[in-house]
């Protein structure tokens, strides 16, 4: 979470030295108080947190980056911080800082749903989430006005642990900012505030908000920049419209430490509403807009509001004097429903220095790279769900919703091309139970260009993360520095080479794994639910094997749900570097000093299988690609085979196998039509000219469909 940290309060893109490592390592998942989780990761220097939503969730978040935290807070909770919900329970930093990732502690004064014995997990959470919403949409008939205890019961709720940092306490003279929010001359109205020192971050950087029309803040002399959000919601507590204002002003040093300065906020000056226009007819589904200030000196703040397909209206503003601004807009739109074609448009358009008036937007086609996605899924109807986030150049930190698409699916989705932008997609692959969290790396690509991308194509099976391409510092899964070992295999990785994260064991759902590293019949490492490990070795030459077994079971899913994998490899004393510079081997010193690559043999599958992972009785066949480590020597394969089970693995029958070269083979063979209706399983074996092998066997790893009438 360090990088994180570092990142938000520096607020600029980061040097090639100072870059964080990236690998699966640097993944944390947190649950919040309402049953959301939030995925944060670093992604090539860069850093994301992705909303996984409770289900039945509004999908409305903000988030708030200050002071080297993050906070990812529903947009329900917004009115009631600060008074009735602690800001701790949303600090997701902290949260990690604390080890609180799967359960959170909580002090209630009162009664609340979802809290069982001090505690809100991850099931329970979803009957907070869902009264948080139901009482935001009560209290927004009366604009908040005259709001009781939270659910009727609860006068506070805070978190049981140490919580966000304490705030430091300037020693020099301070001054009482009063803001007042209205919506025209006579009239108050609540706001969530962003109220930064441009100056100096260091002397005040906060999120304070406006209660009946009023928010107080103790603060130094200098210049500030403010931003206000004004949102209306439904009944359901969902985000139907917000309202920006920005603007700067100065407390000065001369006035007199009892006084007070009042700066008013009108919502009615944003009248210039944000819409997109994209070259084919589109329908806005979601959008986000994102304030970054930067101080002069040091500091930043970072306040991203999400307002689902809602209205937005921004005033416009004075160019800043001091410091940095920009405000940009994030849309997703797609085609209007029963499009024979179905397609959808992903945009990031930015204001720097100042809010136009004039907030519409025209994307014509020249600017656009084109992605051929298909969507694979095992189960008719899946509700999946994409999370597509942007970076432009200013940006290090990245906040992602995902929006819910019925799988499987082939769409073709623009984007915005150009060396300036980055894109970090991630797929959910059950929208209902919040399974599947399928990251995608870091991307760019150019206008009028055509990707195609695959996404939970099958077989899965565990292997090895692969760096994307362009990254510049990562931890190798698989090396050896000196001796000391080390392997971190990847799960479960789809035939695109996305990696998906198993899902926690519930009621339902089974995720167990087996991991062991053998030699000279001695198990240095024998350890359950883990996908590797460090050891010390011999440094004498040495047979090496790794085991992994694993079983994963949920109701999202069918195929692939059991794999056996064997590597069996050499390795000896380390004593030079052979992996890229920039990699890193030892997670304590950020270096990779005398370290290289275990000789790890790698597997890729291309199945003939549809969307759907059946492919009829008869003739049928896979292209195989072995390969090897990443960083590592890839070594001509002496032999290859492939073959196919029908009764689950009880019986394996070859397959005419051709070698295609360069590690890739063909395999062929006949469903029968016995098979019908059930599923078929897959065992692959290579090993290279060095003795290095791989052998790996999935269950059920397509399914031939049955009769239709």
């Amino acid at each position: 979470m360090l990088g994180v940290a570092a990142a938000v309060v520096a607020g600029l893109a980061p040097t090639a030295q100072a870059a964080p490592v990236t690998s699966a390592d640097s993944t944390h998942t947190v649950t919040l108080v309402t049953g959301d989780r939030v995925v944060v990761q670093d992604v090539g220097g860069r850093q994301t947190a992705t909303v996984v939503p409770r289900p039945g969730s509004t999908g409305d978040f903000v988030n708030q980056r200050v002071d080297g935290d993050l906070y990812v807070i529903p947009a329900t909770a917004l009115p009631y911080l600060g008074t009735s919900l602690d800001r701790s329970l949303f600090d997701v930093s902290a949260l990690i800082r604390d080890g609180i990732t799967d359960q959170v502690p909580v002090q209630v004064a009162g009664a609340a749903p979802g809290v069982l014995d001090g505690k809100v997990t991850a099931e329970s959470g979803a009957a907070f989430g869902a009264a948080l919403a139901a009482q935001a949409g009560r209290d927004a008939k009366n604009h908040f006005a005259t709001r009781g205890p939270l659910f009727g019961t609860a006068n506070s709720v805070r978190l049981a642990a140490q919580g966000a940092p304490q705030q430091v306490h300037p020693n020099f003279p301070m001054h009482t900012v009063r803001v007042l929010t209205v919506n025209g001359a006579n009239t108050t109205v609540d706001a969530a505030l962003g109220l930064i020192n441009t100056d100096d971050g260091r002397n005040f950087n906060a999120f304070p908000y406006s209660t009946a029309g009023e928010a107080r803040a103790s603060v130094p002399a200098g210049n500030y920049g403010l931003v206000a959000w004004f949102p209306t919601f439904d009944s359901a507590g969902q985000v139907t419209s917000v309202r920006v204002v920005v603007q700067d002003f100065v407390v000065s040093g001369d006035q007199v430490v009892s006084g007070d300065q009042t700066v008013t906020v009108d919502a009615s000056k944003a009248t210039s509403q944000i819409t997109v226009s994209t070259p084919k007819p589109s329908n806005l589904i979601s959008e986000s807009l994102e304030y970054f200030r930067s101080a002069q000196a040091m500091g930043s703040q970072g306040y991203g509001f999400a307002v689902g397909n809602g209205t937005a209206y921004v005033a416009p503003s004075a160019p800043v004097k001091v410091g940095g601004f920009h405000f940009n807009v994030q849309t997703h739109s797609e085609s209007p429903a029963g499009t024979a074609n179905p397609y959808s448009y992903d945009l990031k358009i930015d204001n720097a220095g100042a809010l136009g008036s004039n907030q519409h937007y025209k994307v014509t086609a020249d600017q656009l790279a084109t992605l051929k996605e298909s969507y694979y899924s095992d189960k008719p109807g899946r509700q999946e769900g994409l999370a597509r986030i942007i970076f432009l150049p200013y940006e290090v930190f990245g906040f992602g919703q995902f929006a819910p698409f019925t799988a499987p699916l082939q769409r073709t989705e623009y984007v915005l091309g150009g060396p300036e932008l980055l894109y970090s997609d991630a797929v959910l692959a059950s929208m209902t139970t919040g399974g599947g969290f399928t990251p995608g790396g870091l991307l760019q690509f150019a206008a009028k260009t055509t990707t195609p991308v695959e996404w939970l194509r099958g077989p899965l099976a565990p292997g090895l993360s692969v760096p994307p391409a362009g990254t510049t510092s990562w931890l190798c899964a698989a090396c050896r520095r000196d001796d000391t070992m080390r392997v971190t295999l990847v799960p479960v990785l789809d035939s695109d080479g996305h990696a998906l994260y198993l899902d926690a064991p519930t009621t339902g759902t089974v995720s167990t794994s087996h991991f062991q590293l053998l030699s000279g019949g001695k198990a240095l490492i024998d350890a359950k639910d883990v996908t590797g490990g460090e050891v010390a070795v011999p440094g004498a030459q040495a047979d090496y094997k790794i085991v992994y077994d694993q079983t994963r079971t949920a109701p999202w899913f069918h195929q692939s749900t059991v794999s056996h994998s064997e590597w069996t490899f050499g390795s000896a004393h380390s004593g030079a570097q052979t992996v890229p510079d920039g990699w890193v081997c030892d997670p304590s010193t950020g270096k990779a000093t005398d370290c290289s690559a275990l000789p790890l043999v790698t597997a890729s599958y291309q199945l003939k299988a549809g969307l759907d992972g059946t492919a009829p009785a008869g003739p049928d066949q896979v292209v195989v690609t072995f390969g090897h480590a990443p960083g590592g020597t890839n070594l001509p394969f002496a032999k290859a085979d492939v073959q196919v089970s029908f009764d689950g693995g009880a019986t394996w029958t070859p397959t005419f196998l051709a070698d295609l070269g360069g590690g890739h083979y063909r395999s062929q063979w006949t469903n029968p039509a016995s098979t019908t209706g059930g599923d078929v399983s897959l065992r692959v074996s290579a090993t290279d000219v060095a003795g290095n092998s791989l052998t790996q066997s999935v269950t059920s790893a397509f399914s031939v469909p049955g009769v239709q009438s």
